[in-house]
Parts: structure tokens; sequence; C-alpha cells
């Protein structure tokens, strides 16, 4: 079992690290517990990972014990007690004001984008697997202060469960990842320890990497590291089975859908699914019907923008929910269609408006800006925290305009780094624009500059192999059969069981000891 302990006070990164687990390993191998079962001694039969979040002092013999003398693995995450810190030839010390003065960042001009100072940079790999991001700035905005278009989140320096929890020295030899501003190293950031019954690895931080591709690291960890001497637990794939990348694709139908006909030619052209978030407000003008009806007839996916555009989906449930419903019927009625999935309006998506989506009949929700709701702000599609069985959330922080199209030689290059870190993450990529209106463009100048860009992106995905493009709902199905994957431990084998109701056309794979393996409907033993 993979067995997340924390602290109470610490309980709302306890559930955020537990879900993260979840949508990685599956619903039943994850389990919450307490010191208690760790000083417990588990079965000498039962493979065990240990994934602790700013233990106490109190718990440092216990977990130190575990480093001496038991097969498994520990995940330590956040602050660490000054007793297993000796023990780990660790020195530990305050966040001080320079590091944080230089994790703040201002808003991004038009065309530019804008970095933190501050830098988590990897400088070696698990054995030879590296990060899908070599340098993470601790804050990063592609538009204004709203957008980080390379899709992860906020490092902060708050003393909440999003910040780096301390300033720390270790050995050179233990160090995978530290923190720099320019060529001055502040302190270390991801560590691994290795013994001979086991690994330990840190990262400085009580939540992890959980809004970042880094998380690949940990699912490598669980699925791979050391797995000819050491426990291994299954990871399920994000992606289709087969295929080395996954892209979709929408526009966002804040104002004027019709607008968006001369784009959704140059897809159909170029035979990749087009997919429209239809904002309701807009869809009392019968002219805003016909699109959407012909890019559903065209093997397309219309998803709802809610009723009114509201920020934070009105400010409560019960408006929240009103959202959710009045935008499905409109959509019903404008195209005979009912929607399964929403897309979250600014990409607010606080609690109460997933519990509002999830009563309101929908499957799932596209959200995930560095802005808001960080615990939206997901590595992997699947269950977020706080929300019932069955209801899903992707992360989707690509945003394709004009504002963000860079000005020099490559105005893509922040676009094409987007899905390259996406691609080596495992994770579907998915980008979006908006149609234009009388109103605005989004930074366009005109519609054949945008088509054009919009033709260089796909070109370059098109360079990578065996690449799936899929529409917004097809991708959002095939990760709720992901998300229904049941993953049940036995003393000498794991038991991987999809759900009994497949919905989507594609398999769902699982990695194991280095080796990916598809999903039979009858599940398999590993």
């Amino acid at each position: 079992m993979i067995h997340v302990i924390c602290p109470g006070s610490r309980s709302e990164a306890g559930n955020i690290v537990e879900a993260a687990m979840r949508r990685s390993c599956g619903k039943r191998l994850v389990c919450r517990s307490s010191i208690s079962i760790m000083m417990g001694k588990p079965s000498p039969l039962t493979a065990v990972c240990w994934v602790l979040i700013d233990p106490l002092e109190a718990w440092s013999l216990t977990i130190i014990e575990a480093i001496q003398g038991r097969d498994c693995k520990i995940l330590l995450l956040g602050a660490i007690p000054p007793t297993l810190a000796s023990h780990l030839n660790m020195t530990v010390f305050p966040v001080g004001q320079t590091l944080k003065d230089a994790a703040a960042c201002v808003p991004a001009p038009s065309h530019q984008f804008t970095e933190s100072e501050a830098v988590v940079t990897y400088i070696k790999g698990l054995a030879s697997f590296l990060s899908p991001i070599l340098n993470r700035p601790f804050l990063r905005y592609d538009f204004t202060d709203e957008w980080n278009n390379l899709g992860y989140g906020a490092i902060k320096v708050d003393d909440s469960i999003w910040a780096i929890a301390t300033q720390a020295l270790i050995a050179a030899e233990n160090c995978i990842a530290e923190v720099s501003t320019g060529e001055h190293a502040l302190s270390a950031y991801c560590g691994l320890w290795d013994a001979k019954a086991n690994s330990l690895l840190w990262f400085n931080r009580s939540v992890g990497p959980v809004d970042s591709q880094e998380w690949r690291l940990i699912e490598y960890f669980l699925a791979n590291y050391r797995n000819a001497n050491l426990p291994c637990w299954p990871v399920i794939h994000e992606i289709p089975y087969s295929y080395e990348g996954a892209v979709t694709m929408r526009l966002d139908c804040d104002e004027d859908v019709e607008s968006a006909r001369a784009l959704w030619k140059t897809y159909q052209t170029l035979d990749i699914p087009f997919s429209l978030a239809l904002h309701a407000a807009v869809l009392p003008d019968e002219r805003q019907h016909l699109l959407p009806q012909q890019v559903l007839e065209k093997g397309g996916a219309i998803l709802s923008h809610t009723a009114t555009h509201a920020s934070n989906w009105g400010g409560s449930y019960d408006v929240a929910y009103h959202e959710a419903i009045s935008s499905a019927q409109e959509i019903h009625r404008a195209t005979g269609y009912q929607v399964r999935y929403a897309v979250s309006p600014f990409h607010q998506t606080p609690d109460y408006a997933r519990a509002a989506l999830a009563d309101a009949d929908y499957k799932g929700c596209i959200g995930g800006i560095i802005r808001n709701d960080p615990d939206f702000l997901m590595a992997r599609a699947g269950l977020a925290p706080g929300s019932a069985d069955g209801f899903i959330g992707h992360s989707q922080q690509c945003m394709l305009h004009g504002d963000c199209v860079l000005d020099g030689a490559d105005p893509l290059a922040v676009f094409k780094q987007a899905f390259d870190i996406a691609k080596a993450g495992g994770a579907f990529f998915g980008y979006l624009d908006h149609p234009f209106s009388p109103r605005y463009q989004y930074g366009w100048v005109s519609e054949l500059q945008r088509i054009t860009i919009h033709r260089e992106f796909i070109s370059y995905f098109k360079q990578s192999d065996n690449i799936l493009f899929c529409n917004q709902t097809d991708a959002l199905d095939f990760l709720r059969d992901k998300a229904a994957i049941e993953v049940t431990m036995q003393p000498d084998c794991f038991w991987v069981i999809p759900s009994a109701v497949s919905i989507s056309k594609w398999q769902v794979s699982v990695e194991y000891k280095d080796i990916i393996t598809a999903i039979p409907a009858s599940g398999i033993v590993l």
C-alpha cells in the first residue's frame, strides 16, 4: 500500500497529495494513515511506500528506523524535523528575505513572458530518468498576472502548503534539484537517499510537485526506480496506450460563436478535431446555432462555458448550480446536444463549483490556472481534492492568443515548449483560443495571422511520432475511464481492474517495473 501520513495541522496538504496519488495509482492502492500505522511494523510480505508530509519531530525516530531497516520507499514532502535532518546530513534554516524577494514576478506585457529570479533547477535525475521540466521559476506569467502557458503553478514563500518549506543544504551526492538565483544556489529542492533496503525521495514543499509535470519523477520513483531490489507500484498512464503524446484543443466562445467558422474550416482541412465551449448567453441569437451543430456532425465536441460567464461561478454553490443547469438546458435547446463537460470561466474552479457541477450531472470540468485555485492545477487529470467519484478535473493552462505570441524569431517558442513538457510528462496536452467578436480579438492582428499560427502549431505537433489528436469530449471520456481504474494489492501481485462500463474508444495502460501494458476489459495481474 501507499500510506499518506501528515499532522492534523497539514490535513489540506494530505488531501491534495492523497488525491494526486490516487490519480496516478488508482483508487484503492492509496490510503490515508497515521504515524501509529508506521510504528506498527507492517508484515514483511507487504510492500509499503510511506508518504510523509511535514513530519513532526516526534516522528523522527520512527522514520529513521524505516530508513535503516525495511524494504520500502519513502516520499518526504515539506519541512524536515531536526533529528531526521541530522540523520540525512541536512542543514535546514528558515526561508530568508533574499529568496522571498527573488520569488516575485511582474505581470507579463503583451508578446512577452516574465519569470521570477528564483528558479528550481534539476541537476540530475533518478538514475537516468530526468524531470520533464529542468528549470521551473517559482512564478511565471505569459498573460498579465493570470496565465502560465507552460502549465505549472506557483511555488510560494508564504508558509502555505504551496510554499517552499525551508532553505536546506544537503550533500551533493543526494541533490537532485536546487533553488538558485542566477549562479547562486540558495537551497536544495529535491533530494534522494539510497540505502541497501530502501530509497527516500524528498521535495522541499508540503504538496510536492502536484501542480507540475515534475510529478512524473514521483511516478517513476513508485513504478520503476530500483525495481530489481525494492518494491514498486503500478502507475496508470494519462494518455491512451501506444501513443507518444495526446493533444486536444478548444475555443471558448465568450461572445461570438459564428466568428470561429474560418478557423474551424482550417482544422477541417487539416483533419484535426475541433471543440467549442459555448457560453449560453450568446445562444438566444439563432445565428450562433449552426456552427455548433456542424462541429458535432463533423466529429467535434461541444462543452458548456456557463450561462453568464460569472467570476468564480457566481461566488456560491447555489449560483454555480444554476449556472451549470441553465447553461446545459440552453445548449440543448440550441443544438439538441446534452453536454457532459464544462469549462470554467476565467479557469476559476473553486470547490463549491465542482460540487455544483457534479450535482447538475456534469461528468467533469476543465480549469487550472496559476492565479487561483491551486488545488485544481493538477499534473494528472482525474479526481480533484474534495470531488466525488465520477466527476473529474483536467488542467489546461495553455492559451494560444495573439497577446501571448512572442516577439522575435520564434513566435511559438513558449507553446512548443508547453507541448514538449506535456509529452515528456506523459500528460494530455490541451490548449485554447477564443473566437473573435466586434469588441475584442484577443491580441490577434487578423484572422489570417491567427490561422497561420494555428497551422504552424499543428505542424509542430506532427513532427513528433504517433501523436493522438482528439476532440475535448473524447479526451475527457478517456480520462474518466482512467480515473475509474482500481488497483488492488495482493501478497505477491497487483490486480488492475478497469470500470465495468468503458466509455472511451482507447485503451488505458499501466506502467510497472519499466514495462507498459494495455489494460484489457477483464483486467490484468502484475
